[in-house]
């Protein structure tokens, strides 16, 4: 007699996990937030989340892809608590106080186990630690 069960394991390697934004500078190379701004990237199986816990506050869930040496992240969703904690589903520019480009793509310039560097021509280039 066997027990089975459903088993989801992490499937994203170094990326999977939750990641502290050190440094965002833009395009032009000027610092829009550091690690003082409390800003998170999450990553687990095809979801990823957005936390910035310092003022102002911002919270978000998205399905994205890994694919190597990108991601592409799409449907920003909040919990909607006015109707009925249902899904509320935004456009991609909702994402643009976190760094995510409307396209949502973002290119993995360097990913260790303990850092990860994100770039795109629009919203500059990304520096995180491992958290």
């Amino acid at each position: 007699m066997g027990i089975s069960s459903c088993e989801k394991k992490d499937c994203n390697g170094d990326l999977d996990g939750m990641w502290q934004l050190v440094e965002w500078t833009d395009p032009e190379g000027t610092v829009v937030a550091t690690k003082d701004d409390m800003m998170f990237y999450s990553f687990q199986l095809q979801m990823m989340r957005f936390d910035r816990t310092a003022a102002p506050t911002f919270f978000c869930m998205s399905s994205f892809e890994n694919q190597g040496d990108r991601i592409r992240v799409y449907r920003p969703i909040t919990i909607d608590p006015e109707n009925s904690g249902h899904d509320k589903i935004y456009e991609m520019s909702y994402l643009a106080p976190v760094g995510v480009p409307e396209d949502g793509v973002m290119h993995i310039d360097r990913l260790t186990p303990d850092e990860l560097i994100l770039s795109c021509p629009s919203t500059g280039v990304l520096k995180f630690r491992k958290y």
